[in-house]
C-alpha cells in the first residue's frame, strides 16, 4: 500500500481485509513453490489480488506496520546463495578434507595395530581380519573395540561423529557452505483477536467511505488525517476535514472518529472539542463507536458537537443531498440584496428576511435576513445584518450585531455596511471573522 493513502482507497488491501472480516479467509497462509518469484506464495491471497508475489508479501507487511494485521511464524526456506533457488540439495563431506567420498558405518579399532576402520572393511569371508596386518580378530575389547557408528573419509582416512554439510543448488550446480547459505522466513497473516479492531476496521472499510462520499455529494472538498495549525501555535489532526466555500462563507466540518470497545468518554469529547476551538472550526461532528457515556453526550451537546453513534450511522449516510449547485464557479460579488438573496437560494439555503431568534438570554433578535441550510448531518445558519448610513459604520453597530449573532449561537455572519465601515469597525469585524461587504448604496 501507497504510503499517504487511506486504508479505505486501496483496493488490494480492502478485499484481503474484507475477505478476512467475513470469514471467507481465517488467515493468510504460505506455500512452498521453488519455481516463484519468492520460492513461496499464498495462494489465496493471490486469488484475490492480481499482482505479484513479491507486491503481494510487501502489502501484506505494510498492513502489520500499521498494526492492521498480525503475523506468526510458519516455515523457513533455504535458497542459494548464487542465484537464489530454492532447489538445493544437502550433502556430506570430511571436516578435514572436504571430500565428499564419505562412508558411514560401525566403527572398528584393532588394538594390536590401532588401525581405524568401517566394519565392511573387516569383514573378509565371515570373519573379521585387520585390513592393515591381516590378524584375525576374535575378541571384542581383546583383539577390538567398537567405537559405535561414525563416518570416515575414504580419501583422507580421518574418522568423525559428524560430517560437514554443504548445499547443492540443483538450478545451478553451485555448492555452498552452510553458513553461506540464505534463509528465508515465511510468516502467516491474520485479524487480531481483538473486537476495537474488528469494529475500526468494518468502519474504516465500509462507514468511512460512505462518509467521505455523503460530504462530496454536498459540495465539501474532504481531507483526511489533515493537519491544522490553530490560534495557540500548536498542530492538530483531524480524522476528516470537510471545506465547503459558498462564495459567501467557507463552512470548515472538523470530524473527529473515536472508536473503542467501551463507552467513549468525556476526556475523548473535551480534546476533540479544545482542538477544534484552537482552529477556529465551529462545525464539529464525532462519530462514535459503539457510543457515548450519558457525561460525554451532554458535554457534546453543550458545545454544539453533532454526535453520530453507531446505530446512526447507515440512516444518516442514507440521506439523499439538498438540490443545490455543486460547488462554487467562481468569487461570489455583491453587487445587491436580492442577487446575494439569489445566490444563497441557489446554494441550497432557505433564505427568511427580518426573521426573528430567539437567544440564550432570552431576548429575541431580528436579523435583516437569515440563511439556513440543511445538509443532513450539519445544519448551517448565516446572519446577515444590513447598516445604512451618511457615513461610514462605526464600533458600536458591529459590536451589536456580532452580540446578537453570538447570543443565538450563529457562527457565520455577513454584515452590508452603506457606505463602509470605520477603521476600528473593520479590526472588530475581522477579530470576530465578520465577512464584510462595503457597498456605496443599496438598490431600492
Amino acid at each position: 500500500m501507497e504510503e499517504g493513502i487511506a486504508l479505505w482507497q486501496d483496493e488490494r488491501s480492502v478485499k484481503l481485509l474484507e475477505a478476512l472480516l467475513d470469514g471467507v479467509l481465517s488467515e493468510i497462509k504460505p506455500q512452498i513453490a521453488p519455481d516463484r518469484e519468492l520460492g513461496f506464495f499464498f495462494p489465496e491471497a493471490s486469488r484475490l489480488v492480481d499482482i505479484g508475489d513479491g507486491e503481494l508479501l510487501s502489502l501484506l507487511e505494510s498492513l502489520v506496520k500499521q498494526r492492521v494485521l498480525e503475523r506468526k511464524f510458519a516455515d523457513k526456506f533455504l535458497r542459494c546463495p548464487h542465484c537464489c533457488s530454492l532447489n538445493l540439495s544437502p550433502s556430506y563431506y570430511c571436516p578435514s578434507c572436504s571430500s565428499g567420498n564419505v562412508v558411514r558405518g560401525r566403527v572398528l579399532e584393532h588394538v594390536p595395530c590401532k588401525y581405524v576402520g568401517i566394519e565392511e572393511e573387516f569383514t573378509v569371508g565371515g570373519r573379521l581380519v585387520c585390513p592393515k596386518c591381516l590378524q584375525e580378530l576374535h575378541s571384542l575389547e581383546h583383539d577390538y573395540r567398537s567405537l559405535g557408528v561414525l563416518r570416515k573419509c575414504r580419501d583422507c582416512q580421518e574418522v568423525f561423529p559428524h560430517p560437514a554439510i554443504r548445499w547443492r543448488c540443483l538450478a545451478c550446480s553451485s555448492v555452498s557452505a552452510e553458513d553461506k547459505v540464505l534463509e528465508a522466513e515465511a510468516y502467516k497473516y491474520f485479524l487480531p483477536d481483538r473486537p476495537e479492531t474488528r469494529s475500526w476496521l468494518e468502519f474504516e472499510l465500509r462507514h468511512k467511505p460512505q462518509l467521505v462520499i455523503f460530504l462530496r455529494e454536498r459540495g465539501y472538498q474532504v481531507n483526511e488525517k489533515i493537519e491544522v495549525e490553530g490560534k495557540s501555535g500548536a498542530k492538530h489532526t483531524f480524522d476528516l476535514l470537510a471545506t465547503r466555500d459558498d462564495g459567501v462563507i467557507v463552512h470548515r466540518i472538523a470530524v473527529g472518529i473515536e472508536n473503542a470497545s467501551r463507552e467513549v468518554g468525556l476526556e475523548k469529547v473535551f480534546d476533540f472539542d479544545d482542538k477544534a476551538y484552537d482552529c477556529g472550526i465551529h462545525d464539529k461532528i464525532l462519530v462514535v463507536v459503539p457510543t457515548l457515556q450519558k457525561e460525554a453526550q451532554n458535554l457534546a451537546q453543550q458545545q454544539r458537537i453533532k454526535v453520530i453513534q453507531s446505530w446512526d450511522l447507515n440512516s444518516i449516510l442514507a440521506t439523499k443531498p439538498p438540490v443545490s449547485e455543486a460547488g462554487v464557479e467562481e468569487q461570489f460579488q455583491f453587487r445587491s440584496k436580492s442577487g446575494l438573496v439569489d445566490h444563497l437560494g441557489r446554494r441550497g439555503y432557505k433564505v427568511e428576511q427580518y426573521a426573528v431568534v430567539r437567544g440564550r438570554s432570552g431576548a429575541e433578535h431580528t436579523f435583516d435576513l437569515l440563511a439556513t441550510r440543511d445538509d443532513g448531518v450539519m445544519v448551517h445558519r448565516i446572519a446577515v445584518g444590513v447598516e445604512v448610513a451618511d457615513k461610514p459604520i462605526g464600533l458600536d453597530k458591529v459590536f451589536d450585531f456580532d452580540d446578537k449573532a453570538y447570543d443565538c449561537t450563529i457562527a457565520d455572519k455577513v454584515l452590508i455596511a452603506v457606505p463602509g465601515l470605520t477603521k476600528e469597525g473593520e479590526r472588530l469585524a475581522e477579530r470576530q471573522r465578520i465577512k464584510v461587504f462595503s457597498v456605496p448604496a443599496l438598490e431600492p
